[in-house]
């Protein structure tokens, strides 16, 4: 399961997503993703909260790797992952990821530190 939500007066990007997402799953939430990160105005903020997600099959991780990239074509300006112990193997795949296409997010615990270190960015 995925949400995606666009706040576009803070221009920034909240992304959920939980369990096992399938093939298809994986595709629809990196549509999603790009279509609403076009909506933003270029140095937009993602925050992903990714601490109850398992990790992607092949098949997902690369259709992400994809994502990832034409989100920084897009202009975002940094990404904030909201992780846990519980699901580092997937923190480790998303991190792995985005170092391949050139960036690398950072990592907090809670929504709120992410909620923090976004006012520390934007501020």
């Amino acid at each position: 399961m995925f949400d995606i939500r666009t706040n576009f007066f803070e221009n920034k990007l909240l992304f959920f997503a939980k369990g096992k997402l399938d093939e298809i799953e994986c595709r629809a939430m990196c549509e999603a993703l790009l279509k609403n990160a076009r909506k933003l105005q270029a140095g937009f903020i993602l925050i992903s909260d990714i601490h109850e997600l398992d990790p992607l099959p092949e098949e997902g991780r690369l259709e992400l790797q994809k994502t990832m990239q034409g989100l920084v074509e897009a202009g975002m300006g940094a990404e904030i992952r909201v992780i846990s112990d519980k699901a580092i193997i997937t923190a480790n795949q998303f991190q792995r990821t985005s170092r391949s296409v050139g960036y690398t997010a950072s990592e907090v615990r809670t929504i709120q530190e992410a909620e923090r270190l976004v006012d520390q960015l934007v501020g």
